[in-house]
């Protein structure tokens, strides 16, 4: 099929979430059909990484897009009761380049992920026509409009009030959506369970998240890199780890969390223990926390795997999550013994207490990372059994084979793979 990929973030080089998920069904139906991209920039380090991506996909069509400008769109959309995220991810640039790929390319399926990429069905001048004929798939990934929401119910009145606006303007989006595309899809049976007003009259299905298997491996300390931390960074003191974008609010509050009201109890047990914040763009919020003792952030790695590899014990202090955490994903495939909180753990197919601890408030989180800690056997018996439990439950190819029932492969690309 010739299908038209829509994301609103340039999937390459995947290193966060929707990246990570867009780059990955991206690479499976390159693989598979003659595919078309059409999506934004909003990092201008990404930019460096077209002339190589164009290689994979037949054609790719961008804008760069800047966060201020972006804002300022947020207002406009404000005061005309609009979507925030329609306004700052639409670009009459890239609606014009998508239309001609359209006219051109005699595309049969549009691919979009991530919703307010919907909006380039919606206004495309091809709506009344063509795209009426082709099949429509929208990959949700989560459901946005219930993360707002959640947003609004950690948030000062007068931020509050704008996440509630968002959470139900693009509540009627998503409803819109699936009136109009012929497959939604998302990343958790959970998730299907918050799509607003629910999921029986409509066409969801969940597919999981992956991870890259041969990448994220178990390994001792005579696998990390000279770029990594080093036995001697680390003193041989015991260390937890947490992986992340550090500009990402889900990301700072869970770490601003752990270090204020967990990472004291754990200290109190076990006083040489470093807590390593690692991952790019850290706040101002996320630096000052450098100030408690034994605490360390590193901003931009190279490789956060010489980080893992280093840690005792990994968290994922979340308590607002939507979907599926890859952070948490790759720390069990190294191997490791993961502790987070029913919100990181929502989606998993991960036995708590076997492959996964979980807890609920600060108390119990500080006592399972304790635990694991002092019982380094126990922590290397949840860590294999967690990279068991991603060997069988989370390869991308395995995961992804559900979208060959919306887009079929034709005999000819069969034949061609099978080396006919």
């Amino acid at each position: 099929m010739k299908v038209l990929f829509l994301a609103h973030r340039f999937p390459f080089p995947p290193n966060k979430g929707d990246k990570i998920r867009s780059f990955n069904i991206l690479r499976y139906l390159a693989a598979r059909h003659e595919v078309h991209l059409g999506c934004l920039i909003d990092d201008p380090a990404d930019l460096q990484a077209v002339p190589e991506f164009v290689k994979s996909v037949r054609s790719v069509a961008f804008d760069v897009i800047r966060p201020g400008p972006r804002k300022l769109l947020c207002v406009s959309a404000l005061l005309r009761s609009q979507s925030l995220t329609l306004a700052y991810f639409y670009s009459r640039k890239l609606q014009r380049r998508v239309d001609e790929i359209i006219a051109a390319a005699g595309i049969e399926a549009v691919f979009c992920s991530s919703s307010p990429m919907a909006e380039y069905v919606f206004r495309s001048r091809h709506w009344g026509g063509r795209l009426k004929q082709v099949r429509r798939i929208m990959d949700l990934i989560d459901v946005d409009s219930l993360k707002w929401a959640q947003y609004a119910d950690s948030s000062p009145a007068w931020k509050a009030w704008i996440y509630r606006y968002e959470a139900r303007h693009l509540a009627a989006y998503e409803r819109r959506i699936a009136g109009a595309f012929d497959r939604l899809y998302v990343v958790s049976e959970s998730e299907m369970g918050h799509f607003p007003g629910g999921a029986a009259d409509i066409s969801i299905q969940a597919i999981s998240n992956g991870v890259d298997l041969e990448y994220f491996t178990p390994g001792g300390a005579d696998a990390v890199s000279r770029d990594g931390p080093s036995a001697a960074d680390s003193g041989h003191e015991p260390t937890i780890v947490f992986t992340g974008v550090m500009d990402y609010w889900p990301n700072v509050e869970g770490v601003k969390w752990f270090v204020e009201s967990v990472l004291p109890s754990v200290r109190a047990a076990v006083p040489a223990v470093r807590f390593v914040i690692v991952g790019s763009r850290p706040t101002p919020e996320v630096r000052r926390l450098e100030s408690a003792q034994g605490v360390t952030v590193t901003g931009f790695v190279n490789d956060v795997r010489e980080y893992v590899r280093q840690a005792a014990v990994c968290v994922a202090p979340l308590r607002i999550a939507r979907g599926v955490q890859n952070k948490i994903l790759e720390a069990m495939a190294m191997a490791k013994a993961m502790v987070t909180t029913p919100q990181g753990h929502e989606g998993l197919r991960a036995r708590v207490g076997e492959e996964i601890l979980v807890a609920q408030d600060a108390a119990s989180f500080a006592a399972s990372v304790v635990d694991l800690l002092v019982h380094s056997e126990k922590a290397q018996r949840i860590g294999s059994n967690a990279r068991r439990c991603v060997e069988r439950n989370y390869c991308w190819d395995d995961n992804l084979r559900a979208l060959d029932e919306a887009m079929p492969v034709s005999g000819a690309v069969e034949l061609a793979r099978a080396g006919g």
